[in-house]
């Protein structure tokens, strides 16, 4: 019989009481089956007319050094997310990038990457493949590269994620075994490919036993960062986040304690509220009640607070998508089907919205916002500019560490950007420097920087030698 300690089992009891949610299974973080087919692209609005639905007093207030992540998928280099490259990223307002997905095998607990030709061996401009030594191409170089042009910008290995979880390959955490050789596979690969830490999306515990021992993983993995880093003489830690639902079936068996005392991050996935699962239509990813569904970000939030998440470890997700509805009058009444969808059926990619003959609106109570083509009675729930924004703020006058975006190949540039929005009202953005000391990697232009001439010094723990 398991044990399982009176505070944990007053959480089990609590989420097993509260009204089921209707939050799926994140999906909009699979792999997607076509991701090498031309990706679909509809006729956009130009100069939508918005309508502000109510209106909201924020505080005002900005906290310094939050953080801006969004991920960065290996997939989005195919031509079913339009061959977005890491040199289209613009990097000016992002603190963290999460690059997606490795794998794990559920039965051993090895961790490696998912895709040779993206993360090592595509060339882009500027490689030379015949320079000497055993070097690294791909993705992977060129967020190094971002790292040494912005040496506040961290990346990380994110792990995991919709498809790799629905297939059972996080099994591995109730091993100690596998859990040991998962921890020695992360270490590594950040010493390889020059990570600035790890990301864990297990999309979910299933039972008490998986949470249990996801929460093992977490205590692990900090230890190995820690005694990394001292061995090293780094002066910045190895940082360690996690993405985490909003709904209560995907998140009662976490062990929140444990893993927040290992956990630089929080990474909320405050989206995916609605979609085909649903008999009515609702805002994706609304922050307060809005009274047509049972879910919001505010009560996620509120739950893991109560639960033990330290709340400036909390950041708040945000979608670069959006989820739509066919043949609907709009937000709580009936729909047939959810339309092709960019690359999945019902999730458009936010750089095409809002299409031609829609109008857009936002409610600034709810903190959420659609488009609705009343001539084709289609009906889309996604972030504008001014919602991302308002969830920003809301994030800073809510003591939060910052946002999150998935994911970055289907945002849109300058003012329209929902990454920028969303920056441009937390105020000083964390300048946290990244991890350039690699001498332990297996790829020789890891090793020296890319043959750029940089300072050891700056990133090493300064020491005070004492005389005895």
């Amino acid at each position: 019989m398991t044990f399982i300690p009176f505070a944990r089992l007053s959480l089990l009891v609590a989420a097993a009481l509260t009204v089921v949610s209707s939050v799926h299974a994140t999906e909009s973080m699979r792999i997607p089956a076509n991701k090498n087919e031309t990706m679909r692209v509809e006729a956009q609005q130009e100069n939508p007319s918005v309508h502000q639905v109510a209106k909201r007093t924020m505080l005002g207030r900005q906290d310094a050094g939050l953080v801006n992540f969004a991920y960065y998928v290996n997939w989005a280099i195919y031509a079913g997310l339009g061959n977005f490259m890491p040199t289209d990223i613009v990097p000016d307002h992002l603190t963290h990038i999460l690059y997606s997905f490795a794998d794990i095998d559920p039965a051993t607990g090895h961790l490696t990457l998912s895709d040779e030709w993206a993360d090592e061996q595509i060339t882009f401009d500027g490689d030379d493949t015949t320079e000497a030594g055993t070097n690294l191409y791909g993705c992977l170089k060129q967020m190094y590269k971002m790292k040494l042009a912005k040496r506040s910008l961290k990346v990380l290995l994110s792990v995991g994620g919709y498809t790799w979880s629905q297939e059972g390959h996080f099994g591995f955490v109730t091993n100690d075994a596998a859990r040991a050789q998962f921890v020695t596979d992360a270490v590594q690969l950040i010493e390889d490919y020059g990570f600035d830490g790890i990301d864990l999306d297990f999309e979910f515990p299933a039972n008490a036993d998986e949470g249990t021992g996801y929460g093992k993983l977490f205590t692990e993995l900090r230890a190995a960062f820690d005694t990394l880093q001292t061995t090293k003489g780094d002066a910045e830690p190895y940082q360690l986040t996690v993405a985490v639902s909003s709904g209560a079936a995907n998140y009662a068996n976490l062990d929140v304690p444990t893993m927040d005392a290992a956990l630089s991050y929080w990474n909320l996935m405050a989206y995916d509220y609605s979609g085909a699962w649903l008999d009515f239509v609702a805002n994706q990813a609304n922050v307060i009640p809005d009274g047509v569904n049972n879910v919001s970000t505010k009560q996620a939030l509120d739950w893991y607070a109560g639960a033990g998440a330290t709340t400036n470890k909390m950041v708040l997700g945000i979608p670069i998508y959006g989820r739509g509805f066919e043949e609907t009058d709009g937000l709580g009444a009936t729909y047939n089907g959810v339309g092709a969808g960019t690359t999945d059926p019902g999730v458009w990619a936010y750089k095409n919205l809002p299409f031609a003959g829609a109008e857009v609106f936002e409610n600034t109570t709810s903190i959420s916002s659609y488009s609705y083509d009343s001539a084709k009675r289609e009906w889309i729930s996604y972030d504008t500019p001014a919602i991302s924004a308002a969830k920003g703020q809301y994030a800073a006058d809510n003591g939060l560490a910052g946002t999150m975006f998935w994911e970055l190949s289907t945002d849109k540039v300058g003012e329209d950007s929902l990454v920028t929005a969303a920056a441009g009202k937390l105020g000083t953005l964390d300048a946290t420097e990244n991890h350039i000391n690699f001498p332990n990697s297996k790829w020789d232009n890891i090793k020296n920087n890319l043959g750029q001439s940089t300072t050891r010094r700056s990133h090493m723990r300064r020491t005070r030698a004492v005389s005895l």
